[in-house]
């Protein structure tokens, strides 16, 4: 399953459970929003474009996709989690809705989620399985109520 595809069903996915989607990016569309850290003056230096960002009631959630277990998606996702690095973009991306939580996390095929994956969950808030069938399974969830 490629990156494209775990992306569009998990959009499908929040849809379809009143989540607010913000903005997405699908590879190589260059269609995401580019969040530029607070110190930053050029262009492109040390963004990250999260694949998915969505908003329901209080709550935001940013996604990071890949069709294969990537430890540096998991690192960038601990960076956003414990840094107020990025704190100045997220707070502009989300300036119309009323977020007082910010949980962030990973999406790829179910079948990824094995051992390197499994002890790598402590740096994300969450971690969802997509199947092709369109299934989407929460494989970790810390707190268990996010979604």
């Amino acid at each position: 399953m490629t990156e494209e595809n775990v992306t569009k069903k998990i959009l499908a996915w929040l849809t379809a459970n009143r989540w607010a989607i913000v903005c997405y990016d699908f590879p190589q569309s260059g269609t995401g929003v580019f969040l530029h850290p607070n110190d930053s003056t050029e262009k492109n230096k040390d963004t990250v474009n999260p694949d998915i960002v969505a908003v329901r009631g209080n709550t935001a959630v940013f996604f990071e996709n890949k069709s294969y277990f990537y430890y540096q998606d998991y690192k960038k996702v601990e960076e956003l989690r414990t840094s107020d690095r990025y704190s100045n973009a997220i707070d502009s991306l989300l300036k119309n809705y009323s977020v007082n939580t910010i949980y962030y996390g990973i999406g790829y095929p179910k079948e990824v989620h094995k051992k390197k994956a499994q002890n790598s969950v402590g740096m994300v808030d969450f971690v969802i399985g997509v199947e092709e069938s369109g299934t989407i399974e929460i494989l970790y969830s810390m707190p268990a109520n996010i979604f």
